[in-house]
């Protein structure tokens, strides 16, 4: 069985794509940075809730099959502070990436209509954009096995920590009540749980292949860092990563589904070479059409 860290990768095995539009692509021009969007706020409103469900369910067995007195109380404790990732929204940041260069669902789901872009970052680039905003790297998991693989390996960890901090006398049980002794050890592991949180998604969404690059977690929503943007329905709670002092930054582009297909791409690659932010400038090839 793989252990959590197994999970994270050090680098990329590809050029890897983000799905947006023009407009978006201005910003990165001039800002040279990408938004990362909170986790919570993302299409799936369902996506915290079910990774949270496969953790609840891997205690629940562990519980069962435990004899330690000490042990099952951790992890009935473990289960009930893990409810509030359910009714908190937590600030965890993601950007998100796709194997697929040009996928129709993509194109439909999450750039504007006859104005998006594919984005295509190397997997040196990835690696500094991860490395220059202390984030971990992560290709998302969907089916069911694969689930229960890292729910298993995240609380064995958690667990073998527990024992250790408790054989030395480091856990701090005096702060709450009896009921919730262990939550001041837990607090120290959010960050963990919420990571690994971003990497369950529902298999209906396989078909994306997603990859995250995934923020560290920011305690307070007051944090500097942290930026609101709009949203289709709200605001999103967003933070920038900043790109990396190298050009180009894109290895490739690709444009998307236009009604002015000729005019749209000539005009895209006449910016991205002025920027000199592309090496690459292609065309989709999906018939996507309805122009309205």
């Amino acid at each position: 069985m793989r252990s959590i860290n197994d999970f994270y990768y050090h680098q990329a095995p590809r050029v890897l794509f983000h799905y947006t539009g023009v407009g978006s692509l201005l910003g990165m021009a001039r800002t040279k940075c990408v938004w990362a969007s909170n986790v919570y706020y993302l299409n799936d409103s369902r996506e915290v809730l079910h990774a949270c469900e496969v953790l609840r369910g891997r205690i629940c067995l562990l519980i069962d099959q435990s004899s330690d007195v000490i042990e099952v109380e951790f992890l009935r404790q473990l289960r009930l502070w893990i409810e509030s990732f359910k009714q908190n929204h937590y600030n965890i940041f993601v950007f998100s990436l796709s194997e697929q260069e040009s996928l129709l669902s993509q194109w439909r789901s999450y750039t504007p209509h006859g104005k998006g872009v594919s984005l295509g970052f190397s997997p040196e680039i990835i690696k500094l954009l991860a490395d220059g905003s202390n984030c971990v790297l992560a290709k998302c998991i969907y089916q069911a096995h694969e689930h229960e693989e890292l729910a298993q390996s995240l609380i064995e960890k958690i667990i073998e920590t527990f024992r250790k901090n408790l054989t030395t006398g480091e856990v701090d049980v005096s702060c709450d009540h009896s009921s919730q002794k262990y939550f001041h050890f837990l607090e120290k592991y959010r960050r963990d749980f919420l990571r690994a949180l971003c990497i369950i998604k529902n298999p209906a969404f396989s078909e994306e292949q997603e990859w995250r690059l995934i923020s560290d977690y920011f305690c307070r929503h007051t944090d500097s860092a942290i930026f609101y943007r709009e949203g289709a329905s709200m605001l999103v709670p967003s933070i920038e990563l900043a790109f990396p002092e190298v050009n180009p930054i894109f290895e490739r582009v690709c444009l998307g589904p236009s009604e002015h297909q000729n005019l749209s791409m000539s005009v895209l690659a006449q910016f991205l070479s002025s920027k000199r932010l592309a090496n690459h400038v292609i065309n989709t090839g999906v018939p996507y059409r309805e122009w309205r």
